[in-house]
């Protein structure tokens, strides 16, 4: 496995590239927020660890207002440039920019496995407001598909992922300062062409920060892959969805 403070502090350098490469979330995970949560125009969320604004673009219809965190300043760059009109600030999981209880729900997509989950649940209960929600999400390749196993080991996987897909979330969430935890996951699918893939794929933090003879090593390696299938093909993902209340 990579080296987590390695890759959150250098694997994220290329907004740009992260934007255009990685994939939204399923509508039915957002229509689930906004059911749990009760949003409408009167909530403020706030999206931690907000990257380049891929989630905080879904979430915007559903609430009032809408404040980002992240600390990679190439990741605020591109957000600023796609999500005119929503406040960008530095900060992280461990250091919110934001007054105590002024926050309703706290939103962290594909995000949370770089936080320091004790750290981070007492920042996150500092900010929202009694009561308040937290949901979390991640996309992950649907591994039931043969195809998508051969992708993960083409691009190391396995071995250079940058968190234990075995972690149970819920139960760190459950002994910090929240209660009523609950799990879901949806399915969705995005049609991709192969070149669009071999970029998602190569905007990976740690394939990033490979040299340029292993990034070349393991591009040959996924094009490999792709190409006997159809292009464009669908890829599939799993979507797991958490939510919890602030005590």
């Amino acid at each position: 496995m990579a080296n987590k403070d390695e890759l959150a502090t250098h694997g994220f350098t290329q907004g740009d590239c992260y934007n255009a490469g990685r994939p939204g979330y399923p509508e039915e995970a957002i229509g689930h927020f906004v059911r749990i949560f009760r949003l409408d125009a009167r909530s403020h969320a706030l999206d931690l660890g907000a990257g380049t604004g891929i989630f905080t673009r879904q979430l915007l219809a559903h609430v009032g207002r809408v404040t980002a965190v992240e600390p990679s300043a190439s990741m605020r760059a591109t957000f600023a440039q796609q999500t005119p009109g929503v406040a960008i600030l530095d900060g992280s999981d461990a250091a919110i920019p934001l007054e105590e209880g002024t926050i309703d729900v706290v939103f962290a997509a594909q995000a949370f496995h770089w936080f320091e989950p004790t750290r981070a649940l007492a920042e996150i209960r500092r900010v929202v407001v009694p009561g308040g929600g937290l949901g979390l999400l991640w996309n992950e390749r649907d591994t039931s598909v043969e195809w998508i196993r051969e992708l993960n080991r083409a691009m190391l996987w396995d071995e250079r992922r940058p968190y234990d897909a075995s972690v149970d979330y819920g139960a760190l969430v459950a002994a910090g300062p929240f209660s009523q935890v609950e799990k879901s996951t949806y399915r969705h699918e995005d049609v991709l062409t192969h070149n669009q893939i071999h970029q998602r794929v190569m905007t990976t933090s740690y394939i990033t920060l490979m040299d340029e003879a292993q990034r070349e090593a393991l591009s040959f390696d996924v094009r490999a892959v792709l190409h006997p299938l159809s292009d464009p093909v669908a890829m599939p993902y799993l979507t797991d969805v958490l939510t919890a209340a602030a005590q």
